[in-house]
């Protein structure tokens, strides 16, 4: 998630630079080396190695030294590891990498210093949002997500249709009726209507507020229980089982964004909700822009607005950091406007406006020689899908992040998600399905505000 974010499946991968000497950990250690900035992150999740390609620039303009402590493959790993280690005082990290919904909790448990100023306006407003707590700005937006809909955009076509659904409603109705005549056609392995991130982890959550909000519900309230949002709540639930049954195959209920990617790019769903970082997976096998395409998720029946969850990371300042002003630095450097167009172009959703307007002449965002075109355990990384020009669903990303909404803002948002992930779980496996919109929007709400 990640975007929600979703959970990164793999380490950052370790610096492989023989010059600077640099070491790469499984955890805090003993302590960072003498004048090395300790940057404690998960996997760069582009498979361009443009996060590590970014450090090494800076490592070489400055003479610094960046050392990366990898995190567990979980984000749950993640997030325990960083808040057990920032807890007691010691951590050993500069630089932490967190989620956009942890910011919250790490600033109230004092993981994190507060960045200390505004972020300057060419960050994207849904995603300066993430970095706010309580008036205050904890860290500074590092890449971001925004949920699409990947669509086959063939065999629409050869049925009839030259356009991906504009509302949830019709997404259902076009998904049956071509998987049906797909199937009764016996063109293939069988194909269902639509897959989505089901299992019982963060991206469950970020399905059940994205199909909330579609009936209605508001991003920014406070509480699930009043007015509007209860109902909002019942009808985005009863949504999601309603397309599980109907649509999609029974699996969804065990799928990540990995898993849902594998079935959409192997022929066996029509549509998929997904994020963009796994486009260039999708292309693999998939022929972009003839094959398949992207648009922004379904929008509202009554009002057309079409709300993704806001997924990305931050980078913050330790609380216990050795060397701030580097940490600091190291962070503008990482989050500066050339360094998000190189984000873009190499995979990842950028956080300033100025990354989706380039100049005419934008940065060099090729890979490096030498060393650092080498990834993890000496293998040779891709080279970029897209050197030197934005990705082709940059346009639509660009419309999606400026419509998305961050999930809610609490330093109890592990408890609200995990109240989400059994109650739905529990709904979505049920047999006819009972209503749960009333117990989940207490539940919910008592787990925002610290109650359970």
């Amino acid at each position: 998630m990640n975007a929600p974010r979703r959970a990164a499946p793999a380490a950052l991968l370790c610096l492989t630079l023989a010059a600077a000497a640099s070491g790469c950990t499984s955890g805090p250690g003993p302590g960072p080396e003498k004048g090395a900035i300790v940057l404690a992150t998960g996997s760069d999740l582009s498979s361009s190695g443009v996060r590590q390609d970014l450090i090494l620039d800076w490592e070489k303009r400055t003479g610094r030294t960046v050392r990366i402590v990898e995190l567990p493959d979980t984000a749950d790993g993640q997030r325990s590891q960083l808040l057990a280690a920032g807890q007691s005082g010691n951590s050993g990290y500069d630089v932490l990498n967190i989620d956009v919904a942890w910011t919250a909790e790490f600033a109230e448990a004092g993981i994190i210093r507060p960045w200390g100023e505004e972020l300057d306006a060419d960050f994207l407003d849904s995603v300066v949002k993430t970095a706010d707590h309580n008036g205050k700005v904890w860290g500074v937006p590092f890449n971001t997500d925004a949920g699409l809909l990947f669509y086959r955009k063939d065999i629409l076509h050869d049925y009839g249709y030259d356009r991906p659904p504009s509302n949830w409603g019709e997404l259902k109705n076009v998904a049956g009726q071509v998987a049906d005549a797909y199937n009764r056609a016996g063109t293939g392995r069988r194909m269902y209507g639509m897959v989505a991130q089901l299992r019982p982890y963060e991206g469950l959550t970020v399905n059940t507020l994205e199909s909330a909000w579609a009936n209605g519900g508001d991003p920014d309230a406070v509480s699930f229980t009043k007015g509007e949002q209860v109902g909002a709540l019942q009808q985005g639930v009863a949504d999601v089982k309603d397309r599980l049954d109907s649509i999609m195959p029974h699996e969804a209920t065990t799928m990540d964004e990995t898993e849902s990617r594998r079935w959409f790019a192997d022929g066996r769903a029509l549509f998929m909700r997904n994020w963009p970082v796994e486009y260039a997976s999708v292309a693999e096998k998939l022929t972009p822009g003839v094959q398949f395409d992207v648009a922004q998720l379904p929008g509202r029946p009554t009002d057309g607005k079409r709300m993704s969850v806001l997924g990305g990371q931050n980078l913050a300042i330790a609380a216990d950091s050795s060397h701030p002003e580097g940490a600091r630095q190291l962070i503008e450097a990482l989050t500066g406007p050339s360094s998000e167009r190189c984000l873009l172009e190499r995979g990842f959703a950028a956080t300033r406006d100025s990354a989706y307007r380039p100049a005419a002449k934008a940065p060099d965002c090729s890979l490096p020689p030498g060393d650092a075109q080498r990834g993890e355990h000496g293998a040779t990384r891709p080279p970029a899908r897209w050197p030197d020009q934005e990705p082709p669903y940059t346009r639509t990303l660009y419309a999606a992040l400026r419509a998305a909404e961050p999930r809610p803002r609490s330093a109890h948002y592990q408890t609200f998600s995990k109240v989400v992930q059994i109650r739905v779980s529990e709904y979505l496996g049920s047999r006819g399905g009972t209503a749960i919109a009333d117990a989940l929007a207490k539940e919910a709400d008592e787990a925002l505000s610290g109650r359970r």
